[in-house]
């Protein structure tokens, strides 16, 4: 017989799924929980990790399988299961990956209260925007779930809410639940969210600490999506929980703090460089109690932290050395480059201000090689070989400063580690290849796919024209004429001041121009092959 404690339990599941349903979330690849780069993390702290290419990897909270299938698609013999409590998401993915020809992939509905161990061990658990919208049931079913299903050797992605940094925007919370009420779909009551949100941006008093939280979390969320306002501020559930607090339960499940999915954010000396020193007195040699007071220090909203087994804590060392990168491989943003000179260092930087800096005319030629050979990833051997062909003589003294470079790199976040390489065209040939799975998202009219690095790429009408073309067999010219009877048949129109485009010649100059902004796109955001 069901309990009344568990009849709420699941009508507050089935709320959830039916907001889901009316509302779903773009559904997108997440670079953070590539499992290449979760293994990464393991291996950098002296621990075992399974290669991706014949890993098993489940995601709790699948949507419609964004994260998951661009993820099978390039690696066909590792398994894939996606779980979502969205009929109308698992619909949409199942969708996809049947036009994909995809049978290592399995995407279901399901609750998480329900998801036992027969499914087998998994290298790979990834949970990603769940754990702090969904009933302290559930959440605890998160985290028996990454117990009986995490491989010995696994690693499990959970992302949440943290305290005491998101109390700020739970003012938020509470004054648009009070405004827009319950009554309506979620759709609805997103639109007079938004309403609220202008009204607040304009008219709380600016001098007041309520109106500059009241004022900034307004101006962040203008142009954010509809599906994270209603799910992140109008759901009847959002929990954060300190970090103390989640390792406890985390704990009581027989599960241990391997670390952040980005490093960097477990060094205090990216945050507060004054403050490091004392925050690492405070916690002593207690790596649970650096984050927490960490995330006091600076207000932290969002975690995204990784466990493995209780078992396995005592093998992992957390005195990072250069030597824990061997054979991983590293990349970083498409616009870090060198940026200046300074008092005889070289200082490379990227787009969100952070940098680097070296004094070390071997380290500048080895990231100078790095930058080269962007968007692809880089071992420190490519970087070696690199230098060699221009001439250089490369030593172990020399190889290690190198790998210490890209060490700090790493934990500056300028640079991110995987376990696998990232292979990608670095320059456009006449006759261009984009990789299958986003010639057939194209060819389908999926809006959103993912490039070779695991990142979101987005498909507009030209792209849906043109990318189903670049098998290698179309050069510039056949892409042109193809973009012209795509226009000719009425399924691309062109604009220019305001103005629909009409007259043939005029249609084959715009044809060209968004050919080549195609093309330019493609191959600068990694989506062609070599």
């Amino acid at each position: 017989m069901t309990t009344h404690f568990g009849t709420a339990v699941q009508a507050a599941i089935a709320r959830n799924a039916a907001s889901y349903d009316d509302l779903p979330y773009v559904s997108h690849p997440f670079p953070q929980t590539h499992p290449a780069r979760l293994g990464a993390v393991a291996r950098i702290f002296k621990l075992t990790a399974t290669d991706l290419s014949r890993a098993r990897v489940l995601e709790l909270g699948c949507a419609a399988g964004g994260n998951l299938i661009p993820l099978a698609a390039r690696h066909p013999d590792a398994y894939f299961l996606g779980v979502d409590l969205s009929q109308r998401q698992i619909d949409e993915g199942q969708k996809r990956v049947a036009a994909l020809g995809l049978s290592n992939i399995n995407l279901r509905r399901q609750s998480l209260t329900d998801l036992r161990s027969k499914d087998g061990g998994f290298d790979y658990i990834i949970c990603h925007g769940v754990y702090s919208w969904v009933p302290e049931q559930v959440r605890d079913a998160i985290l028996r779930i990454a117990r009986e299903n995490l491989a010995p050797n696994g690693v499990a992605f959970i992302s949440y809410n943290v305290q005491p940094g998101w109390r700020l925007r739970q003012t938020l919370r509470d004054a648009l639940a009070l405004h827009v009420g319950l009554h309506g779909s979620l759709s609805e009551r997103v639109a007079r969210a938004r309403e609220m949100l202008s009204f607040l941006e304009q008219n709380t008093p600016a001098e007041t600490t309520w109106g500059r939280i009241f004022r900034a979390e307004a101006n962040s969320l203008r142009n954010a999506d509809d599906s994270y306002i209603g799910h992140e501020f109008l759901e009847d559930c959002n929990e954060p929980c300190s970090f103390s607090e989640f390792m406890t339960s985390a704990g009581g499940r027989g599960l241990a703090y391997l670390g952040e999915a980005a490093l960097s954010a477990m060094m205090p000396e990216n945050m507060n460089p004054a403050a490091a020193p004392l925050l690492r007195a405070l916690a002593g040699d207690n790596q649970v109690s650096l984050e927490q007071h960490m995330d006091i220090f600076t207000g932290r909203t969002f975690r995204q932290t990784l466990l493995i087994h209780k078992e396995r804590e005592g093998k992992c060392v957390r005195r990072i050395m250069p030597d824990a990168i061997e054979g991983l491989h590293f990349t970083a943003r498409s616009d870090f480059d060198f940026a200046r000179e300074e008092d005889g260092a070289a200082i490379f930087a990227e787009g969100s201000g952070a940098w680097f800096s070296t004094r070390d005319v071997d380290v500048r030629r080895a990231i100078e090689a790095l930058i080269a050979r962007l968007p692809d990833s880089s071992s420190i051997e490519e970087l070696v070989t690199v230098m060699e062909v221009r001439g250089a003589s490369v030593d172990e003294a020399m190889r290690s400063r190198i790998a210490d470079a890209l060490l700090r790199m790493v934990l500056v976040g300028l640079a991110t580690a995987s376990t696998e390489p990232f292979r990608t065209a670095r320059s456009l040939s006449a006759k261009p290849v984009a990789c299958p799975m986003l010639r057939a998202d194209a060819a389908a009219g999926v809006l959103h796919s993912a490039n070779l690095r695991h990142e979101t790429i987005r498909l507009d009408v030209v792209a849906q024209v043109v990318t189903p073309l670049l098998d290698g067999s179309n050069d510039r010219d056949g892409l042109i004429a193809a973009t012209i009877a795509a226009a000719d048949a009425g399924r691309v129109t062109f604009q220019r001041a305001g103005q629909t485009v009409v007259e043939p010649a005029d249609i084959a100059v715009c044809a060209a121009e968004h050919v080549d902004r195609v093309l330019g796109y493609l191959q600068s955001n990694a989506c062609l092959l070599a």
